[in-house]
């Protein structure tokens, strides 16, 4: 199953926005300003000069990073023999398993919440407004790029717009409590003009069906109409933007509460606690699933599901060549031809079981965010936000 849609940087030479001024994707010795305000800042950096240099980092060139930098640095291409001898020196200069603009530390992997260890959610003022009843793992699932079954992922919801051609579903999300609808930032920001958000479909499980029905074995089984809810409140991580691409992670407040006495709406469970925070996924088969376009290249009416493979933030890394970086608060997985997620799974779960206060229960610990332009590309795997490194924003951020 293919199931995405990718953002990218610019290369070597293209232009980009260093903040709000135009620039070009270069060298980062061939941008003297950027180079002299690291100087002036010290070694080692202090970290607001390393989150600055993230944002502006653009990728690598013979293993040297690239930065966009500011047009107003073209008038003066090379840096003084002072500045050479500093750039040379520093641990940045040509190392990407190091290189601040890459978020990387020395052990391959981002750093962007390099030495920050996650805090302990349980304590938190609205710890209980996620249920305890979450996530059900069913006996009979159905994994690897299949369709899924009538009541078998409650929590699923589809995101809808209003488009120039009318009605678009274009995104996927997680009935995390009966309020709250966890996604991508790039599923509700940076939308442009050509889509508007409309409301977020609850309950839905094939969408030219209402209600939805199933037949096993010979017996005719109906879930309750979908509900279409308007939405309250968007809130999206304020560090997401379309050029650095982390921090893609959002939270859609319903104007009214999802109703788990269905069976067709449910929550998923979250990443609560040290264990479940700290568990080493890598290796272990996550699956994914959505509405997204599958390997014919239509999208699916009926929600699929894929199990896909977790690998390291340092293998992800050396496929993708250093551009776009990955970071500590990513993970990435698949990377198996004709599996994958794809467009129109964006801001969906991967899910990964895992010991919750109730027993084993699906867990959610990525939300699809980017990948490859060719969905389900042997050898270039998706990419997701980490999700239990967002706990404490995700609770700091939901109210009663």
């Amino acid at each position: 199953m293919c199931l995405r849609v990718l953002h990218t940087k610019p290369y070597h030479g293209e232009s980009c926005y260093a903040g709000h001024r135009p620039g070009t994707c270069n060298a980062l010795s061939k941008c003297p300003s950027l180079v002299r305000e690291m100087r002036r800042a010290g070694n080692p950096l202090p970290s607001y000069m390393r989150k600055k240099l993230r944002s502006l980092g653009c990728g690598f060139e013979n293993d040297e990073p690239l930065v966009c930098c500011d047009r107003t640095d073209d008038s003066r291409t090379d840096i003084d023999d002072d500045e050479t001898k500093y750039y040379n020196d520093s641990p940045y200069s040509k190392d990407p398993e190091y290189n601040t603009a890459s978020g990387n530390d020395n052990n391959g992997s981002a750093n962007i919440n390099a030495n920050k260890k996650l805090p302990d959610v349980r304590n938190h003022r609205n710890f209980n407004l996620l249920p305890t009843q979450c996530g059900p793992v069913e006996g009979e699932r159905i994994f690897g790029g299949n369709r899924t079954r009538l009541f078998e992922m409650p929590w699923m919801v589809l995101i809808s717009y209003d488009s120039a051609r009318g009605t678009k579903l274009s995104c996927g999300g997680t009935l995390i409590n009966k309020w709250y609808v966890l996604t991508a930032a790039h599923c509700v920001s940076f939308l442009g003009s050509s889509l508007k958000l409309k409301n977020v479909i609850l309950g839905e499980w094939d969408v030219r069906k209402d209600p939805d029905c199933e037949r096993v074995e010979g017996e005719l089984f109906c879930a309750p109409r979908i509900r279409k809810e308007q939405i309250d409140n968007i809130i999206a991580h304020p560090g997401y933007t379309p050029q650095v691409l982390a921090d893609d992670i959002a939270l859609i407040r319903l104007a009214k509460p999802a109703d788990f006495t269905l069976e067709t709406m449910k929550p998923i469970c979250l990443p609560t606690t040290p264990e479940l925070q700290s568990e080493k996924l890598e290796g272990m088969q996550g699956v994914v699933a959505g509405w997204g376009a599958t390997e014919d290249g239509l999208q699916s009416s009926v929600l699929l599901s894929v199990d896909l493979p977790i690998i390291t933030n340092r293998e992800c890394q050396e496929i993708y060549s250093g551009s776009p970086q990955i970071f500590d608060s990513q993970l990435c997985a698949g990377g198996e031809p004709d599996k994958d997620s794809c467009g129109g799974d964006s801001g969906g779960p991967l899910m990964y079981p895992g010991k919750t206060r109730v027993g084993v229960r699906y867990v959610q610990r990525g939300i699809v965010s980017y990948g490859s332009k060719r969905c389900g590309v042997g050898g270039y795997p998706g990419v997701y936000t980490r999700v239990a490194n967002y706990m404490d924003w995700i609770l700091d951020n939901i109210n009663e």
